[in-house]
């Protein structure tokens, strides 16, 4: 990218839009750079000429004397000066000529005039390209017979790479975290991108907050000087409170704005160019801009016009937009009541990302003495893994009553079935109870994580798992329904059903899922190959009526668990006692170590599939070392060499190991064997490494020949 000098100011040389129509249209309003834009075209096009309108250039005669200014042998000829330029302009070499403020020009003879420029360039003669903050009257029937190519926004922003350059201009250093951080944030806006970059550089922590930058820019004055007096009142009303709160609905623009005529003025702030439309007709609002216009509204009444979209939003049941108020408007007293009317149906459908939201303005604001709301939380906090929060939540809802009531015995519910593997039959018993409680009651059980339900299906008596989806993860992905196997029919199937499967049945944004299956490299098709996956394992799973085992809510996937069983489940208790050491846990599963249970979803060339890999299979070696000490100190030698055989084969480079199986063959009395281990053992690093055992290996081994000590001097 290279540096242009348009008169005094220092630019950065845009590499867009291409213009290669003979004649050409560009309209956006102001801050969009079509003025520096066209004095680069000039400055680089041999033979071009740039001709820049004002009003008082809104004559026939003063448009004769801008040209026989930027053609000075042009100088006295009159209304023959038009003439002349034409030919001028007809004869040079890929003749360019751009006319900058054309929509300043409205008057009849004045347009009339310029209107025998535009014919000569859709004949061919030459090139033409005007540019306005709206399309030139004269040039409007051009550009709808398609004589006339239209450049807008879209053409006109900032590229990644231009923004880039923008930052290096200012401070001599190139950030790409700050310059995409600031093209994201201005979607390319150029005077946007050129006010944060001025405030932001030389900040490494910038990107993180530009928001918080605007204030020091002069941004507030450019668009109140620049932008709104050209849109006039009615539409600089409605593009404030549009970017206060996005409401492209009619509805809402009436009920919440008090705005009747919603679409026109929409169409009206497109078609002049200051803001553009999304593939959905939706306004796209540069995240600057909003943030601009929307801190134009005095503080009183945005919270007014944010309380009402609030209550609209909650009529109409869109929560997720109207917590997303809440958190703008800290509504403590709406994120309560809607916890209170729907807290249920949001758990239900698994939106506790919104729950958490509402949590959070409560307690900012004033906290909450409501049961019912403190309920829904609790399940929340539970969800989320906050006992301590959960715990609290459930004690303030329980303090209401003098009683036992629904929520002291949610609360045994869960932490029974938390606790229930370091009690069994006191836990039981908790469970129990507070089961019969909500039932006798008519009352629901609580939400719970599947873990949790497991438990309180092995406590009730166990559950009728046929009919569902049978689903182990080692080895090779299988799915069974009954006896019959469902086929993936791709490594990505499997590893979609594993990833999702891992997260509990929580739900999924699309974009992780796309990050997971194609780690590094996203095709551009990522969205729809990630529909056919889905769209393959939902057409293996309808004849068995599990086609919605997958599901799909607020731009997110999730697994419904009700549907699922894990065979593998024994295998993920053993991998947490490894991981906290939990030999008593082990002990219980150690028939699952008696071999190896394979690799994790052993086909998978995915990345996160590998990483996945090793922490089972380290899980596996470390589960297997634990259970041969335990094994020792029973004195069952031949099932600690078992173990420890199985440890050795998946990670045969541990002297450890090695050592303690030599050990147990000498205390066991089979030197020999011990012997054999050694060698083997020493002949591989040898041959693999180029190197011998360590003196400490082998003066172990060497020690149990010479002393033939028994198991208790180990």
């Amino acid at each position: 990218m290279n540096e242009v000098k348009c008169g005094s100011r220092r630019t950065v040389r845009r590499d867009r839009p291409e213009i290669s129509a003979d004649l050409g249209v560009i309209a956006c309003c102001a801050g969009y750079g079509k003025s520096s834009y066209l004095a680069q075209l000039a400055a680089e096009t041999p033979g071009s000429v740039l001709l820049t309108l004002h009003e008082y250039d809104n004559s026939p005669e003063r448009l004769e004397a801008v040209i026989a200014e930027a053609l000075p042998e042009l100088c006295g000829c009159g209304y023959a000066a038009l003439r002349g330029f034409t030919e001028i302009m007809t004869a040079r070499e890929n003749g360019l000529v751009l006319v900058d403020n054309a929509d300043t020009v409205t008057e009849k003879a004045a347009s009339a005039y310029l209107s025998v420029l535009c014919e000569a360039a859709a004949a061919g003669r030459f090139r033409l390209l005007l540019a306005g903050r709206r399309i030139p009257g004269f040039a409007v029937r051009l550009v709808m017979n398609g004589e006339a190519a239209l450049y807008g926004i879209r053409e006109m922003r900032f590229t990644r790479a231009e923004t880039g350059e923008l930052l290096r201009d200012a401070d001599g250093s190139v950030s790409d975290t700050l310059a995409n951080a600031v093209y994201s944030y201005t979607d390319g806006w150029c005077a946007g991108a050129a006010e944060l970059v001025r405030a932001a550089a030389g900040n490494a922590n910038a990107a993180a907050n530009l928001a918080g930058y605007v204030s020091r820019t002069l941004l507030e004055r450019y668009i109140e000087s620049n932008i709104l007096p050209e849109i006039g009142g009615d539409l600089a009303e409605y593009l404030q409170l549009t970017a206060l709160i996005d409401a492209p609905d009619e509805g809402f623009a009436e009920s919440v704005f008090g705005i009747n005529d919603s679409a026109a003025r929409a169409d009206r702030l497109v078609t002049g160019g200051v803001l553009a439309r999304g593939a959905g007709g939706e306004l796209l609002f540069p995240e600057v801009m909003r943030t601009v216009f929307a801190g134009m509204i005095a503080s009183e009444r945005k919270r007014g016009v944010i309380d009402r979209a609030s209550e609209y939003l909650i009529r109409e049941k869109h929560f997720a937009e109207a917590i997303k108020l809440f958190e703008a408007s800290g509504n403590a007293q709406a994120a309560e009541r809607i916890l209170k009317l729907h807290g249920e149906r949001l758990i239900a459908n698994y939106e506790f990302e919104l729950i958490g939201y509402c949590g959070d303005i409560i307690g900012k604001r004033r906290g909450t003495t409501d049961p019912e709301v403190l309920g829904v939380l609790a399940q929340y906090y539970y969800y989320s893994g906050e006992r301590q929060k959960m715990e609290a939540a459930f004690n303030m809802a329980d303090s209401m009553f003098g009683r036992e009531n629904r929520y002291s015995v949610c609360r045994k519910l869960y932490n029974g079935l938390l606790r229930y593997e370091t009690d069994r039959e006191m836990y039981s018993g908790n469970v129990r109870s507070a089961c019969e409680y909500l039932e006798a009651h008519g009352l629901p059980l609580p939400f719970l994580n599947q873990r949790e339900l497991d438990t309180l299906a092995l406590i009730r008596g166990g559950a009728d798992d046929s009919g569902k989806l049978h689903i182990y993860r080692f080895g090779t992905l299988r799915l069974t329904v009954g006896d019959n196997e469902i086929q993936c029919k791709s490594r990505k199937s499997s590893e979609l059903i594993a990833y999702m499967l891992e997260n509990g049945g929580k739900p999924i944004p699309r974009e992780e899922l796309l990050n997971m299956l194609w780690s590094g490299s996203i095709p551009t098709n990522a969205v729809a190959m990630l529909h056919n996956v889905i769209y393959g394992l939902r057409r293996e799973l309808s004849a068995y009526g599990l086609e919605n085992v997958i599901i799909y809510r607020n731009k997110c996937y999730m697994l419904d668990m009700t549907m699922i069983a894990e065979d593998d489940r024994e295998i993920f208790e053993v991998c947490a006692a490894a991981g906290n050491s939990d030999k008593k846990r082990i002990a219980a599963h150690e028939a699952v170590l008696e071999k190896y249970w394979g690799r994790y979803l052993g086909i998978s060339d995915s990345r996160g599939s590998d990483e996945q890999r090793e922490y089972y299979d380290r899980c596996f070696v470390n589960a297997s070392v634990m259970a041969a000490d335990m094994c020792r100190e029973r004195g069952e030698y031949d099932r600690e060499l078992m173990f420890l055989k199985n440890a050795s084969e998946l990670d045969p480079y541990s002297e450890q190991i090695v050592c303690s199986y030599i050990l147990c063959c000498f205390a066991s009395g089979k030197p020999d064997k011990a012997k054999k281990k050694y060698d083997e053992y020493a002949e591989m690093i040898n041959e693999e490494l180029g190197i011998a055992p360590s003196k400490w290996l082998k003066n172990e081994f060497l020690a149990g020949f010479a002393s033939g000590e028994d198991e208790s001097g180990r």
